[in-house]
């Protein structure tokens, strides 16, 4: 997928890059909903959180996002989201914990273990 910027095409890969380099708080990764037998009160707050994020609403995705940790705090998938919210807040030291965490949990699913932000944070940190 590609950008145009005053007829300059840009990678997502090199928007992404460009945008954590001007420090910039949101990345261009979306939020992971959860596998199908996943704890349902996790599932339902991890999805509800999914559709804050989306919709722009941060500051309650990250509400839902903490619910749904609490629920089941072995989830990759729940981590990379709390990592992706508390990013978008400015809260980088937090969200590297939750990314790691994620990275570590991530029970073999490729959106996290190939994720851009989670691979330049495990390289830097």
């Amino acid at each position: 997928m590609s950008y145009s910027f005053n007829n300059i095409r840009i990678s997502k890969y090199l928007l992404t890059i460009l945008l954590l380099m001007a420090g910039c708080t949101n990345i261009a990764e979306d939020p992971l909903t959860l596998k199908i037998g996943a704890e349902p009160s996790a599932k339902m707050r991890n999805d509800i959180g999914i559709e804050h994020f989306l919709a722009g609403r941060n500051f309650e995705a990250l509400l839902q996002f903490n619910q749904a940790n609490l629920a089941d705090p072995t989830s990759g998938e729940i981590h990379f989201n709390l990592g992706l919210a508390l990013w978008n807040a400015n809260k980088k030291e937090k969200a590297i914990k939750h990314f790691k965490k994620a990275h570590k949990l991530a029970k073999g699913n490729l959106k996290i273990l190939q994720s851009q932000i989670v691979n330049k944070i495990l390289k830097e940190n």
